[in-house]
């Protein structure tokens, strides 16, 4: 007999899993300098972030800074405060790229699941609807229960699925 409902995502996270996840992300955070937040108009203004243009004048200045700064620029214009910023920069786009391909991992396991669990209640509501027709004992009830969430949208069948 083949099974209804195909699973790709037939898991759950061990706790340990969980915990472990957790704290990486815990510490990950907590290696990142407490006073980097942004506020809403903060992150809005977009005139000094770093894009393609911004990132080649940055890495000409520095170079130049590097070569010939020292004897040209004042005693109060850190150039290793700029270098540090950055390489801050660079390292945290490498980590950037890193969270944001795990997180979209994530998003899509999680819809994949999410699917896979809505797609097989509808064939379980189905099976109510149909068992109740046929005078199941039991089954009307459950198919009470669960018709209200159609009737709520004021839709009279689920939608459609296809395995």
């Amino acid at each position: 007999m083949s099974n209804l409902n195909p699973n790709k995502i037939n898991m759950v996270y061990a706790a340990a899993d969980i915990t472990l996840m957790k704290s990486n992300a815990s510490s990950t955070g907590g290696k990142i300098p407490s006073t980097a937040i942004l506020t809403e108009d903060e992150r809005a203004k977009s005139g000094l972030d770093i894009d393609v243009i911004n990132k080649i004048f940055v890495e000409d200045t520095l170079n130049e800074l590097n070569a010939n700064g020292a004897s040209i620029m004042s005693a109060w214009f850190n150039i290793q405060n700029v270098a540090n910023d950055f390489t801050f920069f660079e390292q945290s786009d490498d980590i950037i790229s890193i969270y944001e391909n795990i997180v979209l991992r994530l998003r899509d396991a999680q819809r994949i699941a999410g699917r896979e669990a809505f797609a097989a209640c509808l064939v379980a509501y189905g099976l109510y609807k149909s068992a109740a027709e046929a005078g199941v004992p039991g089954a009307q009830e459950s198919y009470n229960k669960l018709k209200v969430r159609f009737e709520k949208l004021n839709v009279g069948a689920p939608p459609q699925t296809t395995p």
